[in-house]
């Protein structure tokens, strides 16, 4: 409660900030009304920093050295406009001179990478996201080629991440820069985030800049939230699919004063219906409910700005066996799973700026609160969990706007405390990791930018380590962008909370040595290029990345059926990966997007480099989304082909318990149709619609409290074809 209440007082007493944001709206002048410019090119004069207007006109830029703001649209005429403050914008464009006939039409990507920002980032925006039912996080990325999301076991109904060939516990999550999903909340936070309050999403690979912090390793996944002073007043949307789950969302943002505005967000969803569609005795999903509620505020003057906001979640979910009431510890009773969360959030980020152009201070401070407790069968499995977060940060410039910095002090505390089957050995940690940074961007024209950066942290665990990050960027023929990377990540692992997937079966839990953290390099490319074929555009990027691990928390699944060792890496473990991505607009208003990966995962177990299980060898994507005129209509169609996986072996069970070393091969499909009104909009659609599904994924179904049991094995869809239906209500501001 002490660490609580020092958090919330330096939330209060915080006097500066993150990096600003300058927001904005482009319009022209209509017979006395403003009519909103989509696809107007936003960016900083002299430099290749910039954004485009969305649907509605609006855009938010992230504030530069540079202080001349430039907007430039084919058929009007360019205006560039001095910005001293960060005060919202309102931007009238004039038409150009007028012409007989002219017809200028606009369409912006839902998804695309970025051609100015030095490291490799995707935006994936609203519109993308509301391709797919996206009732949360790990729901969004059905329709992206680089983010794998498969459940971790046949129980608890937990979703998992995997990018660039590895598990999401090696992408730092974050909430509009703020890291996120910490310790024991890996396993379940990608659920916590419902998908209606999500304005975007931006997901880089490589190693991320140093003032974000030491721990990203593959990469970033940073989610924005809706904001209080956005265009959007009242949502109110309603979810539901024929295997019993149902959600509703509420949000409304409310303006208190020309510089002060507030958002209210709720969610409620739940699982209602018990099914058992394979007749293996257990449940297919486990009934659940949750229930989470956001208030955040936005403060906006001519030299301060500031955000803050609180957050309470909470949430039950249990499953098993058909049979199931209540725990116990007898055999002779049904197998069950319960696990119950409650978590609380607080965060601010304040800002000052100075007179000089491009030139701020600023703190970022967030807590957290997360307490679990759960047990899967016989085993227990408690966190009570906290977590804390400073970042402080100074932007300016030397000299002039080509040599731009950032400098800093970060402070990272976490204090998890576990119970594992009735004990706290080799589970659980307290650590506090102060840490200094400085990056340097070097932007000398239009073509080329280098990002380099450096800091030094101190853990009380594992003591003094130096994080180097270098990002480099070469814009070429007009329409092309490479990009190079090279940084070193690292990671306290937690053995139990990252895997608790295990806790679905017999296995015995066995610890070898004493947990060390975890450090690796990783190397990047990519190739992102635009060119015009029979007058449309093909996007197309190529990537490489390799991630090269000095240690690494290993998870032995090879030595024995029955056993899952824990050592740290003594060998090589490494990750390539090699991707192809082309996006291209077939006829008027069909966007079609074709992509394909290739996976090697490898890892020295017990002396023997071997792939890494449960990782698939490739995957490819082929996506198509037609749109009518103005929206009215949609329908996408997404076709997913996973690779086979390596599995562990099961030679050790008896007959009948025994499954194949490898994976199968399998075509997922989703499909979805949207009729969209000026405020309403109502959507069907159907996930695994070739109805694929991993056959007796659970092993010794009937015997769950034996030695052979094992629900964590799992590689492909557990649940067949399912259909759901949405409604979706929104209100703008006037």
């Amino acid at each position: 409660m002490k660490l609580l209440l020092i958090i919330v007082f330096s939330m209060i007493l915080s006097v500066s900030s993150f990096a600003g944001e300058i927001k904005g709206k482009v319009v022209e002048k209509k017979d006395n009304k403003t009519v909103p410019l989509t696809g107007v090119n936003v960016y900083w004069a002299g430099t290749t920093i910039g954004t485009i207007t969305d649907e509605n006109g609006k855009f938010i830029i992230d504030q530069s050295q540079q202080n001349l703001l430039v907007f430039s649209f084919v058929g009007y005429q360019n205006d560039t406009i001095s910005i001293n403050s960060n005060s919202e914008l309102t931007v009238f464009l004039k038409p150009g001179a007028e012409l007989d006939e002219v017809v200028v039409a606009t369409r912006v990507a839902s998804s695309n990478y970025s051609m100015l920002d030095p490291l490799y980032v995707q935006n994936v925006s609203g519109k993308e996201l509301a391709r797919a039912a996206c009732c949360n996080l790990s729901e969004s990325f059905e329709t992206n080629a680089s983010v794998d999301v498969s459940y971790s076991d046949a129980v608890s109904g937990v979703k998992q991440i995997r990018l660039l060939g590895l598990s999401g516990r090696y992408s730092q999550i974050n909430l509009e820069n703020i890291p996120i999903l910490r310790g024991a909340e890996t396993a379940f936070g990608l659920d916590y985030i419902p998908g209606s309050w999500m304005e975007s999403v931006q997901v880089s690979k490589g190693t991320a800049a140093v003032k974000n912090g030491y721990e990203s390793i593959t990469g970033q996944i940073n989610v924005q939230y809706k904001q209080p002073d956005g265009a959007e007043k009242l949502q109110i949307y309603a979810y539901g699919n024929q295997d019993g789950k149902a959600e509703n969302n509420i949000s409304y943002s409310f303006k208190v004063n020309e510089k002060l505005s507030s958002s209210i967000l709720t969610h409620v969803s739940g699982n209602f219906r018990e099914l058992d569609m394979n007749n293996d005795g257990f449940l297919d999903k486990p009934t659940s409910n949750l229930a989470t509620f956001m208030n955040r505020w936005t403060y906006n003057s001519e030299k301060y700005e500031s955000k803050f906001g609180i957050s309470y979640l909470k949430e039950s979910r249990k499953g098993g066996q058909k049979n199931f009431s209540s725990y116990s510890f007898s055999d002779d009773d049904p197998y069950g799973m319960e696990i119950d969360v409650e978590k609380v959030s607080l965060f601010a980020k304040n800002g000052f700026f100075f007179n000089r152009p491009g030139t701020s201070l600023g703190t970022i401070v967030s807590y957290n609160y997360f307490n679990r407790e759960s047990f899967y069968g016989h085993n227990t499995f408690d966190v009570d969990q906290q977590n804390a977060y400073a970042n402080f940060i100074f932007q300016s410039y030397i000299g002039n706007t080509q040599h731009t910095y950032n400098s800093g002090l970060s402070m990272v505390y976490d204090k998890n405390n576990a119970i594992f089957n009735g004990s706290t050995d080799w589970v659980g940690y307290e650590e506090f990791t102060p840490g200094v940074f400085v990056e340097y961007n070097y932007i000398p024209g239009d073509h080329f930018t280098l990002l380099g950066g450096l800091r030094y942290d101190h853990s009380s665990i594992h003591g003094g380590f130096i994080t180097p990050r270098l990002h480099a960027k070469y814009h070429f023929l007009d329409a092309a962008t490479i990009r190079i990377s090279a940084g070193k990540g690292y990671r306290t692992p937690n053995a139990i909370s990252e895997n608790t997937n295990l806790l679905a079966s017999s296995k015995n839990l066995i610890f070898e040595e004493n947990v060390k953290q975890e450090e690796a390099w990783n190397y990047g490319i990519s190739l992102v290029n635009k060119f015009k074929i029979w007058n449309r555009e093909l996007n197309m990027n190529i990537e490489f990345f390799r991630t090269d691990f000095k240690n690494r928390l290993i998870t032995d699944l090879y030595q024995n059926t029955r056993e899952v060792h824990f050592y740290n890496l003594d060998g090589e473990s490494y990750s390539n990966t090699f991707q192809f991505e082309a996006t291209y607009e077939l006829f008027n208003r069909f966007d079609f997007t074709a992509a394909y990966r290739i996976n090697d995962v490898q890892a020295t177990y017990n002396n023997e480099l071997r792939k890494t299980p449960f990782v698939s060898k490739y995957k490819g994507l082929l996506s198509g989304s037609y749109r009518t005129n103005l929206d009215k209509w949609v329908f996408d169609l997404t076709a997913q082909f996973h690779g086979d996986m390596e599995l562990p072996s099961t030679d050790g069970n008896s007959v009948g318990n025994t499954r194949p070393h490898t994976s199968e091969k399998y075509v997922y499909l989703l499909a979805q149709v949207t009729k969209n009104y000026r405020k309403w909009s109502f959507y069907t659609g159907a996930e695994n619609l070739g109805n694929f599904t991993q056959k007796n994924a659970i092993i010794d179904a009937q015997n769950p409290f034996g030695d052979e049991f094992d629900a964590s094995r799992v590689w492909g869809p557990l649940y067949g074809r399912m259909f759901y239906v949405g409604i979706k209500y929104t209100l703008d501001k006037e």
